[in-house]
């Protein structure tokens, strides 16, 4: 059986964010091979996959300007969420996931506290999260814990819903959406971002009803492109039963028919473009803050860094063999996808 569809240029609708790729990838790979290599947690296969995620490649995409320094946290910060992933996607049992969203949780909150001794992936998590949240200056590491916090309660709640939904009681776009929002992993990227660039912003901005909308829209982009790069790798490991394109195919709401491919993907495109066009209205609606040059600044420059995780993420899920979407450059430029069973 073999399943094909196109998928449109998803870069193309945010060419206007895209930047040009961190002049310290090469370095930054280098490291995470070596560390990758000398691994012992890791079995040969599990090393295998995790030099295919190339999360070096997202990181010095999603963030282009970031130093040196910087962005390795942010790497240890992606190799966390990767861990966690591992322990927690299909077949892991909504009881399994909560043990290593709870481990993954204390790595974090409890960083600064006396370390208690523990083992295999706890210890690594217990690693790293020590050296994020020590490099992470303290205004900004409530807002970056506090994100991870969702992001654990996220793949929990997919563990839930894989156990609660099937075929015959299937899961709705609503509340696949505001799981994923969290389970995507792509908020505490904006937490980074504020604590690279020390932008110290007041809570009533943050709290600003278009603000936030942006944010979300954010990382609601980062979801829809994820599921749509994602959707061969997963179709094969799973039937793709846990994505934006397969729910659409059975949630009434939509005008996707079961099976319609095709349909399933370009709706997906076009909820894409929506949130797009939600990001750049809430963007126009936010104060001028004219009265503090400063401020507005800021607030402009956080704008823009969010994005860069949006086109980052696209740019990554295109090209890294995590996904290998593509079997030839013929085919990456007619967009055309296709999964053999």
């Amino acid at each position: 059986m073999t399943i094909q569809f196109h998928v449109p240029d998803l870069l193309a609708l945010v060419a206007d964010y895209v930047k040009p790729l961190n002049p310290s990838f090469a370095e930054l790979d280098a490291g995470f091979q070596t560390w990758v290599d000398a691994a012992a947690f890791l079995s040969a296969p599990h090393k295998k996959a995790w030099k295919h995620a190339e999360l070096p490649l997202l990181i010095a995409r999603a963030f282009p300007e970031a130093d040196a320094a910087h962005l390795r946290v942010c790497l240890e910060s992606m190799m966390m969420f990767l861990i966690l992933e591992q322990l927690t996607d299909t077949p892991a049992t909504s009881a399994v996931s909560k043990k290593w969203a709870a481990e993954f949780v204390d790595a974090l909150q409890q960083a600064e506290a006396p370390q208690v001794k523990k083992e295999g992936p706890a210890a690594v998590l217990q690693h790293l999260g020590t050296k994020i949240i020590t490099a992470i200056d303290p205004p900004y590491r409530p807002a970056y814990i506090a994100s991870n916090v969702l992001l654990a309660e996220g793949v929990v709640q997919e563990a839930l819903d894989r156990e609660q939904h099937d075929e015959t009681n299937p899961i709705s776009l609503e509340t696949y959406l505001n799981t994923r929002r969290k389970s995507i992993g792509a908020l505490h990227f904006h937490d980074l971002d504020r604590w690279i660039w020390k932008l110290d912003l007041p809570e009533h901005v943050l709290q600003n009803p278009h603000m936030q909308e942006m944010v979300w829209a954010a990382v609601d982009m980062v979801s829809l492109a994820n599921d749509i790069y994602s959707y061969r790798k997963e179709y094969l490991e799973d039937g793709a039963k846990h994505n934006y394109v397969t729910v659409a195919m059975h949630d009434p709401s939509t005008p996707v028919q079961p099976g319609d491919f095709q349909a399933a993907i370009t709706y997906t495109v076009e909820q894409f473009a929506a949130t797009l066009a939600r990001y750049k209205e809430n963007k126009q609606l936010l104060p001028t803050f004219a009265d503090d040059a400063d401020l507005g600044r800021k607030v402009e420059r956080y704008s823009e860094l969010m994005m860069d995780s949006v086109a980052g993420n696209i740019e990554w899920s295109v090209a890294c063999k995590r996904y290998s979407l593509f079997p030839d450059e013929a085919a990456r430029k007619r967009g055309l996808i296709t999964i053999t069973l």
